[in-house]
């Protein structure tokens, strides 16, 4: 299969089965399938494997995933119990080896389709229960204590998303520079004008999870069961965590999660701002490599410019 990024790791199935057998030899003869994006992993970090029934396999693909997925492991006993929704638990954290240079992990398999592979049922009116149930998550990580361990927690610096808006500007325009017509550039830039134009978050960081997009969303009847891919969380702006609204949530529903978050006009104009980055880098990275996150991306940018 051609490689997502340039900097790549082999995760081929024998390349799987090798780390299998070699540190986790009670789980390597259960049965081995990859997920692909037609089975509804929109996932560009990771590349995962079914393993037997009960159990999955994340490989990192790159350098940055993997150091994502050794936050994740630190983090993931911390929120124990913290949330409304289940969370990945870890079975086995394995290493690097000859073969493959990252680490891996494998996991419980969590029950639940993403958020993606269900779209079309979490439109309104059906959605407004999902909208309800990311309002009590972001709420409950507003309240976890993670000064405690902030030794895991990385207060987001200017320039990364959760660190402030108007230093992403230079990101969104280096992005714009390569669209080559993939999206409204003039839209691109008045909405984010008017992101900027929101009062700067001034009061302390919040936990954030940094990434709650339709693929780290399972769900099941049209509520949401489980937050997955943890490795991207941080402290910053409590707004980055609104993103789902647009994401994800179609308009009534994006209103009924606006309202269990109580997000003031100033929070509202910065989290649509950074869905607005988030999917403008999206679609121009992910639309030349035919990557499904590509569509994921283009959806979200439509909601926030139509």
């Amino acid at each position: 299969m051609e490689p997502l990024h340039d900097d790549e790791a082999d995760t081929g199935s024998e390349v799987v089965l090798d780390l299998l057998r070699s540190q986790a030899p009670h789980l390597a003869a259960l049965s081995l399938a990859r997920i692909s994006g037609t089975d509804g992993n929109t996932g560009s970090d990771n590349v995962l494997y079914r393993l037997g029934t009960e159990l999955v396999v994340r490989l990192p693909r790159t350098p940055s995933a993997a150091a994502s997925l050794r936050t994740e492991t630190r983090l993931l006993p911390h929120l124990a119990g913290r949330l409304p929704v289940a969370l990945p638990e870890l079975v086995h954290l394995g290493s690097a080896s000859a073969r493959y240079p990252h680490p891996w992990a494998v996991l419980r398999w969590l029950p639940g389709r993403d958020a993606w592979a269900d779209r079309a049922t979490l439109d309104d009116p059906h959605g407004f229960r999902l909208a309800e149930d990311l309002a009590a998550v972001v709420d409950a990580l507003g309240k976890v204590p993670w000064a405690a361990y902030g030794d895991i927690v990385e207060v987001r610096p200017p320039g990364r998303r959760g660190g402030g808006l108007a230093p992403l500007t230079e990101d969104i325009d280096e992005w714009l520079g390569e669209a080559h017509g993939l999206v409204d550039e003039r839209g691109v830039r008045a909405s984010w004008q008017e992101s900027l134009s929101a009062r700067e978050w001034d009061g302390d960081a919040v936990l954030c999870h940094g990434d709650l997009i339709p693929g780290n969303l399972l769900v099941q009847g049209n509520r949401l069961t489980a937050v997955i891919d943890w490795g991207g969380a941080g402290a910053g702006d409590p707004a980055l965590d609104l993103v789902p609204a647009w994401a994800v949530l179609g308009p009534q529903g994006r209103e009924r999660f606006r309202d269990g978050v109580a997000a003031d006009d100033d929070s509202w104009l910065r989290a649509r701002g950074y869905a607005l980055q988030q999917a403008v880098a999206g679609v121009i990275y992910y639309t030349p490599r035919r990557h499904p996150l590509a569509d994921v991306m283009r959806r979200t940018l439509h909601a926030i410019l139509r």
